[in-house]
């Protein structure tokens, strides 16, 4: 298992680095070729479109990975079900146009809805494939699949845009993004479903998908519910700065915890009856997460003024303090997101479900109060109430039951919180001191918080242990990778 997980990092991790100029021109260029407006009207519609995904896949894909056994015609019948569900969900979207474009008070938004609605037909068609995918741990396939999706997704928006495409440009490049999606997985896979389909039996996959379609329904109507929210009250450039904010910090992170359950659930599925190697497989995911990523989260967080203008250009400068509190919910989301898996691979989909029913609920709220000082309140709301709130209402509600205990998280998390706060008050200093350009005031702190955080992180024992850990994993997994990569002898 560890060196599937290895295996599978690693490909994540190539991946991510193939990914990682495209991202970074993303952040960089399109922004200085589109407006605030454009991204605000692409943003009204991906909540729409993001919902409907879900309760499409009906949660079908974590149940076919968590599946003990699976028979070819049982796949079949479930690929014909989603595929047909998908082209009622795009004509149904389609119909709706107008409805949207009226409750945003923007005609531009209905058009881009109609349009959109041909995503759901894609989706239908990769959904079955993509977690078969996943099920076979084919984790190179599926990071590969991801950042050619991303290169190509890029290259689209960026002609359109110079061509003066506008918000289309941001349309263009999502589509070309599915449409890679699917051929990959199709070809990843290698079947067609030829067989005939065989709907008995099915009604469990639904059972299961169903809870989890519903928390996951609940969490991303939480997730999208702001920027609706901001779109019909504030306005599209109010949402345009919203948006940017929100993708510089949450998204980044909600992208690793995508990839962190392709190659999650099927492991701690796997080790599900296994108490003592499920616990100890997990605490070292999340120990591992919280070493690499919690210091980054603090000096973006920190340097937010300076960092948004520099990145995406002066016009984008409303959007840094919004960033800067959407970076508190940053700070304990690479260890929160994967709790998921913990319910989903235990089978745990009525706590499942209460769970992201509070979490929906105390967002809302948020939001909600927030919305009086617009998007910057909308913001602050949030980033405070998931920091205080949420965090640790799913810290005690995940250990209730199951392997982990809540000490486990606790002691877990307690060197890398105080590296935290000794990177925040150094990193804050740090802003004080005159800077010859943005670029060096960046990467000085970049640099002084990682060698805070890591420096307070190896005065505990724990924290030590995890930096240890590190370099076994390395010690032990790069030599079995470099003999794999070399010829066979004769």
């Amino acid at each position: 298992m560890q060196t599937h997980a290895v295996n599978g990092a690693l490909a994540i991790g190539v991946a991510q680095l193939l990914k990682l100029p495209f991202q970074a021109a993303s952040l960089l260029v399109l922004p200085r070729l589109l407006q605030p407006i454009d991204y605000g009207i692409y943003a009204m519609i991906d909540p729409l479109v993001s919902i409907s995904a879900l309760i499409l896949n009906f949660g079908i894909s974590q149940a076919i990975i968590q599946a003990p056994g699976l028979r070819r015609e049982q796949v079949t019948g479930l690929f014909w079900i989603t595929q047909i569900a998908g082209c009622a969900a795009a004509a149904i979207m389609l119909a709706s146009s107008p409805f949207v474009a009226s409750f945003y008070h923007d005609p531009r938004a209905g058009v881009v809805a109609a349009v959109c609605s041909s995503f759901l037909i894609l989706t239908g068609l990769m959904n079955v494939h993509e977690a078969l995918l996943n099920r076979q741990m084919k984790f190179g396939w599926v990071a590969m699949i991801s950042a050619v999706g991303m290169a190509l997704g890029f290259a689209a928006s960026l002609v359109a845009a110079l061509l003066g495409a506008g918000y289309w440009s941001l349309v263009l490049g999502a589509a070309t993004q599915q449409i890679v999606s699917v051929v990959g997985v199709w070809l990843g896979v290698g079947w067609i479903p030829r067989e005939k389909p065989s709907f008995k039996d099915l009604l469990h996959f639904y059972r299961f998908g169903g809870a989890v379609m519903l928390a996951d329904g609940a969490t991303v109507m939480a997730r999208e519910a702001d920027s609706v929210l901001i779109g019909r009250y504030v306005g599209g450039v109010g949402l345009g700065h919203y948006d940017r904010g929100n993708k510089l910090a949450i998204v980044p992170i909600q992208r690793i915890n995508t990839v962190l359950q392709q190659l999650l659930l099927p492991i701690l599925s796997r080790l599900n009856e296994e108490g003592d190697r499920y616990r100890s497989a997990y605490l070292r995911v999340i120990r591992q997460l919280m070493l690499f990523m919690t210091p980054g989260v603090v000096a973006v967080g920190v340097t937010a003024p300076v960092l948004v203008p520099f990145v995406i250009g002066d016009q984008w400068a409303p959007a840094a303090p919004i960033f800067a509190w959407l970076t508190l919910a940053a700070l304990h989301r690479p260890v929160s997101m994967t709790m998921d898996q913990l319910f989903i691979s235990q089978a745990r989909m009525r706590d499942y479900l209460i769970w992201s029913a509070f979490s929906t609920v105390t967002s809302l709220i948020s939001f909600v109060v927030g919305l009086r000082w617009g998007a910057l309140g909308v913001a602050a709301a949030f980033g405070i109430s998931d920091l205080l709130i949420r965090a640790p209402a799913l810290w005690w509600w995940v250990t209730r039951r199951g392997p982990i205990r809540m000490a486990d998280l606790y002691l877990s998390a307690a060197p890398f919180a105080a590296g935290a706060g000794g990177a925040f008050f150094v990193v804050s200093a740090l802003q004080r001191l005159p800077f010859h350009n943005e670029l060096i005031q960046i990467a000085a702190s970049g640099i002084a918080a990682y060698a805070t955080a890591w420096g307070t992180v190896a005065v505990f024992r724990r924290g030590r242990a995890t930096m240890a850990d590190s370099i076994r994993l390395i010690r032990t997994e790069l030599p079995r990778l470099i003999r794999r990569g070399k010829p066979a002898s004769p």
